[in-house]
């Protein structure tokens, strides 16, 4: 699913569901959407007057799989977190299951080892920024900055090049979507919201997802809380019992993941 407009904020406490910009940018719309958008003031692009312009003007945030199948995508934030994502991927390899987590760069480096983990057990590592910064906050040079700073220590340090990259609160501006692309790196949301950023309870965190997971979900969940790591042996357990099939991302969306060529340094 494509998402083009609107905002889709993960605020620090707080969720608030909602568009995100979307879609692959023609150079030529680009342009002239921006010449637009100086000659108004406007920080953002105006709506497209037609369709054919905002299908020029989209580029692609995907918030969920193709619903055929029962296939979904479990997929944590801000990690890794020792006590944390640790204690989630023992629950994973006790059931021999995959997940996508989004690492932020400043945690890898203080916990390698960990890091290492997610890949070592099959699980799929994405970009979230190197300190998890609102990049709808920065200039253009410090957003880039913040990307391409996670790229390298996932490089030096995990051996690894990530395929996906994840918006810290789901913001990001229509212009700076390109610093993505031009990375190969594909943009993704989510589409059940656990909400155990507000912390209630592991059976609270645990209902929601079984209560609002369907067929092609990515499931938003962050591996900082330790209600979190509690509760995902009841989520894995209750969505195996609806049927359901874990997947990473790469896997969910039928594209090719991008992974260490040699194995990463101890």
């Amino acid at each position: 699913m494509s998402v083009t407009r609107g905002t889709f904020l993960k605020a620090l406490g707080k969720s608030i569901p909602g568009m995100v910009l979307g879609g692959g940018v023609a150079t030529a719309a680009r342009t002239l959407l921006g010449k637009m958008a100086a000659a108004s003031g406007a920080t953002e692009f105006p709506a497209p007057a037609n369709q054919e312009a905002a299908q020029a003007a989209k580029i692609e945030f995907i918030t969920s799989g193709p619903p055929d199948g029962n296939r979904i995508a479990l997929t944590f934030d801000d990690g890794p977190t020792p006590g944390v994502t640790d204690l989630i991927l023992d629950e994973l390899q006790k059931r021999k299951l995959h997940a996508t987590f989004f690492m932020i760069g400043e945690r890898i480096a203080a916990a390698p080892h960990l890091a290492r983990r997610v890949l070592a057990e099959g699980h799929e590592a994405g970009n979230h920024t190197f300190t998890h910064p609102k990049l709808t906050t920065l200039a253009d040079e410090q957003a880039d900055a913040e990307i391409q700073k996670t790229q390298d220590i996932m490089g030096e340090v995990l051996n690894h090049r990530p395929a996906w990259f994840r918006p810290p609160y789901g913001a990001l501006r229509q212009n700076q979507a390109g610093m993505l692309a031009g990375r190969g790196l594909g943009i993704v949301l989510w589409s059940v919201d656990s909400q155990d950023w507000s912390q209630p309870g592991e059976a609270k965190i645990a209902g929601t997802v079984l209560a609002e997971t369907r067929p092609g979900s990515i499931i938003l969940c962050h591996d900082v809380h330790r209600q979190t790591a509690d509760g995902v042996g009841p989520i894995l357990d209750g969505l195996l019992e609806r049927g359901f099939t874990f997947a990473t991302l790469s896997a969910l969306m039928r594209r090719p993941a991008t992974f260490s060529i040699t194995p990463p340094r101890e």
